[in-house]
């Protein structure tokens, strides 16, 4: 094999617009989920880089994963990009520290890239419902996420990756740096929320090997894939494609993905991956203009919470 062959192009993925509204919520669930075909997505997959799970790096590589994926997400996720920060940040959160087993330390500067980094450091390396005195490690999150390394060993880019709960624990309360999360990302998480629990629900209804896999633990949940410049787009979907492995390894017979780009769309069809719901992000306005906002809500120039006439659909992919 020529190592130095680049991988095909994933074909184009179209998202509806806001103005297919036929287009919009759940879509047409088929009789029956369509298998990943793990030779047909050789083409795609990367000849010279592979990943490496993320219990192979030390807690200091894992935060720089985490700063990678955040710059990346801050430049380019459409939502994250168009949505304005509050335009005060709490005095408490000032003032107040976090512990867990990845240091203690102030929440930083007051910038759409830092604030994504505690978004995944408290929502998916760590448990947002354990209590503030006990935060642990989420050992899912570690044990499925995986992270490529360039010849140097030095990190280009990731995919955190989890287990879907069948029921989701209450976040703790109390706790500022959470608190301050939630503030600005309420409505990325109205939308991104309601769609995966009315997707969920439609599968649940739909297929009974799906509800018992979520009740067993056995549904896999891609989360967030990011990579810096330095690793090639088209060497990209080695992360999609790992990850399924990975869960399908673990014995997991689904893996979820809320695609909130295109990209991430081909790359879940690529993977014989299912459309199950589709979330415009300018069939409504979601989020205040800077004229009407207060101090401590999230604005954006004309209401809607992205510029991009596209929308997040949520993918299921069977893995055996």
């Amino acid at each position: 094999m020529n190592r130095n062959l680049s991988p095909q192009q994933l074909p184009w993925c179209h998202y509806p617009k806001a103005s297919d509204i036929e287009s919009h919520g759940l879509c047409e669930l088929p009789l029956f989920l369509t298998l990943v075909d793990w030779t047909e997505i050789k083409k795609y997959r990367s000849n010279k880089f592979k990943t490496e799970a993320l219990t192979k790096l030390t807690n200091k590589q894992i935060l720089e994963l985490v700063s990678i994926t955040a710059r990346s997400f801050a430049q380019n996720e459409p939502m994250v990009r168009h949505v304005q920060l509050p335009s005060l940040m709490s005095e408490q959160l000032l003032n107040s520290f976090h512990h867990d087993p990845f240091g203690n330390e102030g929440f930083g500067e007051w910038t759409s890239e830092n604030i994504f980094f505690w978004f995944i450091r408290l929502f998916s390396l760590t448990n947002p419902s354990d209590p503030i005195e006990n935060i642990k490690i989420n050992a899912d999150s570690v044990d499925f996420s995986l992270a490529i390394l360039d010849e140097n060993k030095n990190l280009i880019g990731g995919a955190f990756n989890s287990v879907m709960k069948a029921e989701d624990a209450p976040f703790r309360e109390g706790d500022p740096f959470l608190d301050a999360i939630i503030q600005v990302y309420t409505p990325n998480f109205d939308l991104i929320f309601t769609q995966e629990h009315e997707a969920v629900e439609a599968l649940k209804e739909k297929y009974q090997e799906f509800r018992m896999a979520l009740e067993n633990q056995k549904v896999g949940l891609h989360f967030l894939i990011a990579r810096s410049p330095a690793l090639p787009k088209e060497d990209t979907f080695e992360l999609v494609a790992a990850s399924a492995e990975t869960f399908r390894h673990h014995g997991c017979q689904y893996m979820l993905v809320t695609a909130t780009n295109q990209w991430t769309g081909a790359a879940c069809e690529a993977l014989n991956g299912t459309r199950i719901h589709y979330s415009p992000y300018r069939s409504k306005k979601r989020i205040p203009l800077i004229k009407d906002a207060t101090s401590t809500e999230p604005y954006s120039i004309d209401g809607y919470i992205s510029a991009k006439d596209s929308g997040a659909m949520f993918y299921v992919i069977r893995l055996n």
